[in-house]
């Protein structure tokens, strides 16, 4: 019976090892008909985890300040499939093949309608990049961050994230 267990161990350890690997966090292409959620510094929008947006903003905040954010921050998207809800909506990419990141207010939900130069667009899932620290943003308070399909086709459908501008000690 030790024989039989032995055997089946070596017989697994040699299937691992003859079939190859598939590269961890393998990204995927943005197309119609997928759900997603933003994600900002590691935590999907679709948690009810608060999400910090570090502010280089130092000492006491004043009400209406604004500043950069600070680097070493990320954007992303992730492809929920099969979709869940729970915790919060998720974006639908309906004909798009983009995913666009907007501060503040999403751009209007035209057929046809671009990013502003600069954005932040997506076309792979799973493929964090900087956020930008050209951004002017709220040194304190909360937010909100729009991962929009682009060009915005219904039925597409944002996604808003509710975030938290943190300014530093």
């Amino acid at each position: 019976m030790g024989m039989r267990r032995i055997g089946a161990v070596v017989g697994l350890m040699v299937i691992g090892a003859v079939i190859p690997a598939l590269p961890a966090g393998a990204a995927r292409s943005v197309g119609p008909n997928q759900f997603f959620t933003g994600v900002v510094n590691g935590v999907s929008g679709n948690t009810i985890v608060p999400i910090t947006i570090r502010m280089a903003c130092f000492g006491p905040v004043r009400p209406g300040q604004t500043g950069h954010p600070m680097a070493g921050q990320t954007l992303a998207v992730h492809e929920l499939f099969p979709p869940s809800t729970s915790g919060g909506s998720l974006g639908a990419t309906g004909n798009d093949k983009e995913i666009g990141v907007f501060f503040g207010t999403p751009p209007p939900a035209t057929p046809g309608a671009v990013a502003p130069a600069g954005a932040t667009i997506f076309t792979r899932y799973d493929s964090p990049k900087p956020l930008p620290t050209s951004l002017l943003l709220p040194c304190g308070g909360t937010g909100t961050v729009w991962f929009t399909p682009i060009p915005v086709i219904p039925p597409s459908r944002s996604q808003a994230v509710s975030v938290q501008f943190v300014g530093q000690p």
